[in-house]
């Protein structure tokens, strides 16, 4: 693109306005704090994926109680919803699971077979 060589021409006052403004913008505000980007925890510092085990046979559209792992001290278990598949099982057997959350809500997505 060629370059416009064509005079402008400012009164003394508007000159005066426009180095003013420049100069205000060239020095910055130097109080100012600097940006800053902070993590954000979201449904209480709780991470959205989780390990542990349940207990039993798991119905499908049903809660059942997911106790975490290498979670020790209480709250260690969260009531967790099932929409995809029914778990069976002939005994009372520990299996493991994953789950998620979704908002507030806790979710199966994948289970030991």
């Amino acid at each position: 693109m060629a370059e416009n060589n064509e005079r402008v021409t400012f009164t003394k006052s508007s000159a005066d306005r426009i180095a003013a403004a420049v100069r205000s913008y060239e020095q910055g505000d130097r109080d100012g704090t600097p940006l800053s980007f902070k993590h954000v925890q979201t449904g209480g510092g709780r991470a959205p994926f989780r390990i542990g085990t349940f207990t039993g046979a798991w119905a499908k559209d049903a809660t059942t109680v997911v106790t975490l792992f290498t979670i020790t001290n209480t709250p260690n278990t969260l009531s967790v919803m099932n929409l995809f598949a029914e778990i069976t099982t002939s005994s009372i057997n520990v299996r493991k699971c994953a789950v998620a959350r979704d908002g507030t809500a806790w979710y199966l997505i994948a289970a030991e077979c």
